[in-house]
Formats: C-alpha cells, structure tokens, sequence
C-alpha cells in the first residue's frame, strides 16, 4: 500500500480572464518560456534566421512569457490574446526583466477574428491555443497559421493530445490531437519539412492533475528550395 494518489481529473480552464486575474502577482506557466518556443528559436538559428530582421506571432499569447523570450532576441513580435490581464501581466513582465516592448505589437483579440496575414511571419507561433476551439474549427485555423508563415519560415503548433483521456481528462468539446495526425497537417507534398514531432506528460502541481501536449515544428518550403 501507500499514501500516494493518483492524481486530479484534467479540467482545462475555460476562462483565460479569470484565471490570469485570480493573482495578478503570479505567472499561471510561470515567466520561462514554454518549450515550444525554445525548439522553435534554436531550429530558426539552425536555418540561418536573423531574429533583428525577422517577425514572429504569438498567437494566445497569455502572460508573455513566449512573446517576452522571442522579443529579448531582437524579433518583431505581434502578440494576441483573449485575455486582457494577461497583456497587462505580459507589460509587467517585460518591465520586470527590463525590456522594451517597442518592438512588441500586443492587442487583445479572439484568435478566431485575427486576420492570418498571408506569408507576414518568419515564426508562426500557436502553444496551446487552438485545442479551445471546437474540434470541427481547429484544423482550418492551424491551415491559416500556416499561411502566415513566409517561404523558408516556421510554423508550431502545440495542442491537447488525446493520450489524457485514459486519465478521465475533460475535453469535451475541445481539439486535440495525437503526434501524427497533428503532423498530417504539415505535409511534405505541400513543401512542409518536419523538424520536431513530441508528445508529452506534464504534472500540474497547481492543480494535482496529469495533462499531456502534442507539438510540431514545421518549416515552409523557401522560396530558392534549399
């Protein structure tokens, strides 16, 4: 026997507001960033992408702790999110480590009314963001954030993976994705390279509770095709 016990029911937060208000001193991911955007910035160095002249989305951006980590290497950085305290929590955040946001275009915005400019973005960021949507919207939304990506740009995706559902996670009504069927939509035949497919278990000790991430990074054909 032991005392140990299996951890809380996976309940996603629905309330993006509420949750980055309930303490306004705190970070809800904390101020590192996530590990999505750390693979992404190291394969963007790899491919020779200069950040001083390059743009990135964080697209549901939260409390900036992404925005904060790309905008501190020299990128252009266009940040939205649903939420406006966390915008304010992402300004704090930014003061705190002493950084401008000059280089920062924040706003708040539903993800479902942003504009996916075509081929504006050399990062095209979405971690944990498109698995709120209804499941029948995520998938048009992720081909969107595709199209935002330049020629030889990045595009990540991270999402819920349905692997939490054998932990009783509730995910009614949200997207979520296993490894490759996330990875099918970035296919070599439409000039998608693959450069990083995970999947991951996380222990949430803020809410005693198991959840699980599929994320890939993808890179869009250049225009030279090297």
């Amino acid at each position: 026997m032991t005392d140990e016990t299996i951890p809380s029911v996976f309940r996603p937060p629905r309330d993006w507001e509420a949750v980055f208000a309930a303490d306004t001193n705190t970070y809800t991911f904390g101020e590192e960033p996530s590990q999505l955007a750390r693979t992404t910035l190291s394969f963007f160095r790899v491919f020779g992408g200069d950040p001083e002249n390059a743009v990135a989305l964080d697209l549901g951006c939260g409390e900036g702790r992404d925005t904060l980590y790309l905008a501190a290497t020299g990128l252009r950085v266009v940040a939205r999110d649903i939420a406006p305290t966390g915008l304010e929590k992402m300004a704090a955040l930014f003061q705190k480590h002493g950084l401008s946001m000059s280089r920062v275009d924040a706003a708040v915005q539903d993800v479902r009314d942003f504009a996916y400019p075509e081929a504006e973005y050399d990062i095209a960021l979405a971690a944990n963001v498109f698995q709120f949507l209804p499941p029948e919207e995520a998938p048009e939304h992720i081909g969107k954030l595709q199209r935002t990506t330049k020629a030889g740009g990045l595009c990540a995706v991270g999402v819920f993976s349905p692997a939490m559902l054998a932990w009783g996670a509730d995910l009614e009504g949200l997207f979520c994705a296993a490894p490759d069927e996330l990875m099918a939509c970035f296919p070599a035949d439409a000039g998608w390279r693959l450069l990083d497919r995970t999947e991951y278990w996380t222990y949430r000790p803020q809410e005693d509770t198991m959840a699980s991430f599929t994320y890939v990074i993808a890179r869009k054909a250049p225009a030279d095709g090297n």
